[in-house]
């Protein structure tokens, strides 16, 4: 399963990573904001291999959303991602962290490399 679930409230950088991971073979659910985010999670929603979650979504905080996360999808991956220094509760809530900005291809292989590591 190659399903992710993006949450970030930048359009540009919402759009340009998940076009760059479905060329890598992902697929890919993008929402932008916390509020989109809870609705899903507290509907039915599909499994995902991991959640890249923003720390910061304009309306909310990611930080909020690892409690829903982690009940409705146990089984998934959180990886945080920040364009700063990310809070201590994210780093330690979430799986693994990965700056916004890293070049894509680093991007990619740390986000594989958490992939393999919790298969």
């Amino acid at each position: 399963m190659n399903s992710l679930l993006l949450i970030d409230d930048d359009e540009g950088n919402r759009l340009t990573l998940s076009a760059l991971l479905e060329d890598e073979g992902f697929e890919v659910t993008t929402l932008a904001s916390f509020a989109d985010a809870t609705t899903l999670l507290e509907g039915n929603p599909p499994a995902y291999r991991a959640v890249l979650l923003d720390h910061s979504l304009g309306d909310g905080y990611g930080t909020d959303l690892i409690p829903l996360l982690r009940r409705v999808l146990p089984n998934t991956s959180i990886i945080a991602m920040s364009g700063s220094v990310g809070s201590d509760r994210m780093r330690q809530d979430a799986d693994a962290q990965l700056p916004k900005g890293l070049h894509f291809p680093d991007f990619l292989a740390r986000l594989q490399a958490v992939l393999s590591a919790t298969r």
